[in-house]
């Protein structure tokens, strides 16, 4: 395993592990650790041999979000400093939703503030029994960020949305699984991380043109109206069917007729 900036990086056959290897500060990130993980996870979209990701942090817990001396170091300063660090942030979480490739968060203990909401970016998230999910930003006297926004009211809906991020309750696994927060939840942190791994893998051999256009397709239907996704998706699909994993399903669809 190797790292930076408190990121470390591990290969599992076509899957990239990404740790977040802060455990001092329970996974917390400042700009140089969310510019480092983007540099990870475009360097793994630049890999031919990784076809997914999983990301996951380390010391039993996902990160608590933005490191509070990182960010105070910014307060007492000029506002392009400020904007800098969400920009640093912003672009971390536009890359998760970009990448050509799938992302699987594995969660365990703290997922609070812009920790959760960068889960939240993430294709798939599997979550353990100890996970604590928290849109804290209100107690803390700041506004939703990393993204949290945009992402929340998508998945659970405007009411409940407003509900987690305007009380800020602190929610357990099983009850962010029911909101929709989570594909599945394993025993323990070794548990989510071996399921979210198992699942990176079932993505890892797919057609990757096929992932990585279907994926782009689910995202912006989020932003399109319905006349503005069909047309996305039949453009989508146009250059789906022209691929070679398309052809080859079609002619053995095709044969497996012929013979029946």
């Amino acid at each position: 395993m190797t790292g930076t900036c408190g990121i470390a990086t591990a290969d599992r056959g076509s899957v990239r592990i990404l740790t977040i290897d802060r455990p001092g500060r329970r996974n917390a990130m400042g700009t140089a650790t969310a510019e480092a993980l983007e540099l990870a996870l475009r360097a793994a979209a630049d890999d031919d041999a990784v076809h997914a990701v999983v990301l996951t942090g380390t010391g039993g817990h996902f990160s608590a979000g933005g490191d509070a001396e990182s960010i105070l170091e910014h307060v007492g300063g000029e506002d392009p400093e400020l904007l800098a660090l969400m920009r640093a942030f912003h672009r971390l979480v536009v890359e998760i939703w970009e990448s050509r490739l799938p992302v699987v968060a594995a969660v365990s203990g703290v997922a609070y503030g812009g920790g959760v909401n960068l889960a939240l970016a993430c294709d798939l998230v599997v979550l353990s029994e100890d996970a604590r999910l928290c849109q804290v930003f209100v107690h803390r006297g700041v506004v939703p960020d990393v993204g949290g926004a945009w992402l929340l009211p998508r998945l659970v809906g405007m009411q409940r949305a407003k509900e987690l991020m305007l009380l800020g309750p602190e929610i357990d696994a099983r009850h962010a699984e029911r909101l929709g927060l989570a594909n599945a939840v394993e025993p323990d942190a070794e548990a989510a991380l071996e399921r979210a791994v198992a699942l990176a893998e079932q993505l890892a051999t797919l057609p990757p043109y096929t992932v990585a256009l279907s994926k782009k397709l689910i995202n912006h239907s989020s932003a399109d109206d319905l006349r503005g996704s069909l047309e996305r998706e039949a453009v989508t699909q146009a250059a789906a069917l022209r691929a070679r994993p398309a052809t080859e399903a079609f002619e053995a669809f095709r044969r497996k007729e012929a013979q029946a």
